[in-house]
């Protein structure tokens, strides 16, 4: 009798146990947690020693490892089940001498831009990412292209379409991003 009440009573905490752990289950989809995380972390900041910028990233995005890319650039993801979000600097050179305007008619044609703003000394383009193959996918990209002399300094952020109200505070940093504070 005394094993059949403890069987009984492991039993029941068992129970007790997974209906508590099924209860505070989350639900939301991983663009909603997302959204919340990018509202509520601190961003952290990366400077250059190469070229002197900075750039402001989530405190949970992870950092690749410098040595693996070309002298100035940096990159910063997340990642979560299927969805990856990657913020990168890099610097290309104005090998054409391009004006501001020129690089942007380029720019925008080359990357199927939606949307672009010219501002002083940059530009900004917008649109959705395309395959080798020119197929639409659905991840988008916001772009910010800064020029100093022969240099474009360049900040993407590119994110699934789904993640676009999530990803707002780190548009409007890079919408603001000045490449010299």
């Amino acid at each position: 009798m005394k094993r059949f009440l403890l069987i009984c009573m492991s039993a029941f905490l068992l129970m007790m146990i997974i209906l508590s752990v099924y209860e505070r289950e989350d639900h939301r989809t991983v663009a909603q947690k997302l959204e919340r995380a990018m509202r509520l972390t601190r961003m952290k900041e990366y400077h250059n020693e190469d070229f002197g910028y900075t750039v402001r990233v989530p405190s949970f995005f992870e950092q690749t490892e410098d040595s693996l890319m070309e002298k100035g650039c940096c990159r910063f993801s997340f990642w979560q089940d299927s969805t990856e979000i990657v913020q990168t600097v890099f610097i290309e050179r104005n090998q054409d001498s391009l004006t501001l305007e020129q690089t942007m008619e380029k720019y925008a044609s080359d990357l199927h831009a939606t949307w672009q703003q010219k501002g002083e000394g940059c530009f900004i383009l917008s649109g959705h990412l395309f395959t080798e193959d020119g197929r639409m996918t659905s991840r988008r990209y916001y772009a910010k292209f800064v020029k100093h002399r022969k240099l474009w300094f360049v900040q993407t952020l590119a994110y699934p379409e789904d993640c676009e109200q999530a990803v707002q505070r780190l548009i409007r940093e890079i919408h603001d991003w000045l490449v010299w504070e």
